[in-house]
């Protein structure tokens, strides 16, 4: 059998999945406490990067990606700092102040082909490495000095870069296809190129030396161990944790072990202090393996791992939090991401769990501080966190039993007849048979308002339309508008959706409780997705509600899933522009002839010359009465030849004369 080949998805090859919606890429710094937590989101438009501070749980340093700017990968790491960074190179201040501090760096790989260096001293990208991908960049990693970086694109290039100076040292061609991660040893003297198969190669000497097979789909993260003889790498849709030898001493290419979990791991991390391996599932909880190769391979010498038993281990230990709640179902609290941290005794994770929005950090130890054994399941009960801005969990809780109160009939005030009681009622209007006031029912008061306000004279109702235009009250149609969302009642939110003046709209919408935003976006983009007569219509209403509540959309995490419809309606759409104006300008060259032509023939008969219009003969009788032959016939002649006709006449006399 043929080797089989796996061509990438366009679509999917640069994106990171992961158990949160609306997360692209996240990862703690490589400290020893993990002081610092990057993740990128969907903004509205962009992408947008976010820094926490593990300590305190606030955000740090925020950018967002420019224009249509998107950001394709992620990692930690430092840079020299020259006295340059984040100053302009002009002044002399700058030339003077020359230091070799290092600054903490976060790499940000772009769809465009360029590798951004955001600083979090300087909140701002103090070196762009570009000119060197012509694709998107799929990872990137920087030396521990600060003064070299790699990276590789889906154009399959490796690139070697000088950080000071921002330029392109060597570039070569890597021997897989579609290669999506890097790794970088601890010695920086080798480097792992990872696509569907894994290559190890000199870095020195850029020849590799080394192949792992046996993953079915794409890397997706990849770790060296402290002493470079281990790696460990996760695949998509893949729920093993493969350990492979790294040692350039021997061409052992098979795994050692297999890692495995209940779910497919969606991140990895080797501790820098020991052997110990962590993998966090998509399911949202992490496993953790004290050894990463198997019993019988860890304590065998270098020489004889060639020759172990390759076997499957399950975790050792398992991290899970739930929520708690007063219900007896499970609900997982997912974890965004973990990193071992060694200002514990080695023995302790940090996990960003929660919410994408503003999620919480925590330090777990793995193992019993009385006897050091590994406890097997730690499970947490947490407060569930959302990704709304309110920070305590029992405030949204008090105002959601607010509103959602139950019926109590007792504190329902009826309204009854005597309510619309009118003075001094007649028998035929507000009187029983007995006597007795009974007053109009409400069905009669309403007929009478609406006779009042619709069925006046017509004087009066041109006069009241050019005094007071007939313009609903905003706060009315906004609980129309709730009552309709509320309830899901089709027919209450197309006579909603009937008002068309934007001065209605903007009111209605800025009274908009936030909670019903989505819900309203959602309904009009269905009706101009299934009605696109609609659409000018219903745009007013789309705009209004995107420009009126920009802040509330930008902390939607999966709004772009959300509107996702709505992006295809406006691409099918503007899809048919181009034909549409091609067609437009041809029909205006054919107008601008036809006016032409018309133009010109009004000015020849501007200048005496008869043309001929071609009309029905009943018409020509009822419009000019019957014609003589003669008339007839000079009727279809020009002026010309009506002079020929003349002259003719005049021989035909001369000649009848003679005779």
């Amino acid at each position: 059998m043929g080797k089989k080949s796996f061509k990438p998805n366009p679509d999917t090859s640069t994106a990171e999945t992961s158990n949160t919606a609306g997360v692209l890429f996240s990862a703690f710094d490589r400290t020893a406490a993990a002081e610092h937590f990057a993740i990128v989101t969907h903004s509205v438009d962009r992408h947008r990067l976010r820094i926490f501070s593990t300590r305190s749980g606030t955000v740090s340093n925020d950018y967002s990606a420019e224009n249509k700017e998107r950001f394709t990968c992620l990692s930690w790491g430092s840079v020299i700092d020259n006295g340059g960074l984040g100053q302009s190179h002009d002044g002399k201040a700058g030339k003077k102040r020359r230091t070799h501090d290092t600054l903490k760096v976060v790499a940000l790989g772009t769809n465009t082909g360029n590798i951004l260096l955001y600083s979090l001293a300087h909140g701002s990208i103090v070196k762009r490495l570009s000119d060197a991908h012509t694709m998107p960049v799929t990872d990137f990693v920087l030396n521990k000095a600060g003064t070299k970086g790699y990276s590789i694109s889906e154009d399959n290039y490796v690139v070697e870069w000088d950080i000071e100076h921002e330029k392109e040292i060597f570039k070569w061609k890597a021997n897989e296809k579609s290669v999506r991660r890097l790794a970088l040893s601890h010695d920086q003297t080798k480097l792992a190129i990872a696509g569907h198969a894994i290559s190890l190669w000199n870095v020195d000497e850029r020849k590799a030396f080394k192949k792992f097979t046996g993953h079915a789909s794409f890397v997706k993260d990849l770790e060296f161990s402290q002493d470079d003889d281990l790696l460990i790498s996760i695949a998509d849709d893949d729920r093993y944790i493969n350990v492979w030898d790294a040692q350039s001493t021997n061409n052992n290419a098979n795994n050692l072990t297999a890692l495995t979990l209940e779910n497919n791991a969606s991140q990895i991390d080797f501790s820098e202090t020991e052997s110990s391996v962590l993998a966090v599932a998509e399911d949202g909880t992490v496993g953790i393996w004290e050894n990463a190769s198997s019993s019988g391979v860890a304590s065998a010498p270098r020489h004889r791992r060639k020759a172990a038993r390759v076997t499957t281990r399950q975790a050792e230990s398992n991290i899970k939090v739930i929520a708690s709640t007063e219900e007896d179902n499970e609900t997982i609290i997912p974890v965004l991401a973990a990193s071992f941290v060694s200002d514990h005794n080695g023995k302790a994770v940090m996990i960003a769990r929660g919410s994408s929005f503003l999620p919480s950090f925590e330090v777990v130890r793995y193992v019993n501080e009385e006897t050091g054994a590994v406890l097997d399941d730690i499970v947490l009960t947490r407060q569930q966190q959302g990704n709304h801005l309110v920070d305590d969990a029992s405030v949204a809780m008090n105002n959601l039993k607010t509103t959602r109160k139950t019926y109590k009939e007792g504190a329902i005030k009826v309204i009854g007849n005597t309510d619309f009681s009118m003075q001094n009622p007649t028998m035929e209007d507000g009187h029983a048979a007995g006597g007795e006031s009974i007053g109009p029912s409400i069905a009669d008061k309403l007929n009478e308002m609406e006779l009042e306000d619709g069925t006046a004279g017509d004087a009066d109702k041109s006069k009241k339309s050019q005094d007071t235009p007939n313009m609903p009250a905003a706060g009315s149609l906004q609980q129309v508008l709730v009552q309709a969302l509320h309830t899901n009642d089709q027919h209450l939110l197309e006579s909603c959706f009937m008002h068309s003046k934007p001065e209605v709209i903007r009111s209605t919408v800025q009274r908009l409780p936030s909670t019903y935003v989505i819900p309203l976006m959602q309904q009009l983009i269905a009706r101009f997705q299934n009605k696109p007569n609609r659409g000018p219509a219903l745009a007013e209403w789309i705009k209004t509600v995107l420009l009126v509540h920009t802040s509330y959309l930008m902390t939607v995490p999966d709004l772009v899933g959300k509107l996702s419809n709505f992006y295809q309606a406006l691409d099918s759409r503007l899809a048919v522009f181009p034909k549409l104006l091609a067609l437009r300008g041809r029909l205006d060259l054919i107008q601008n002839q036809i006016d032409t032509r018309t133009r010109h023939s009004e000015q020849e008969a501007t200048d005496g010359t008869n043309v001929y219009v071609e009309q029905d003969s009943d018409d020509e009788a009822e419009a000019d009465g019957f014609m003589s032959d003669d008339e007839e016939a000079r009727a279809y002649l020009s002026s010309d030849d009506e002079d020929m006709a003349d002259a003719m006449e005049e021989d035909v006399s001369d000649d009848d004369d003679d005779l």
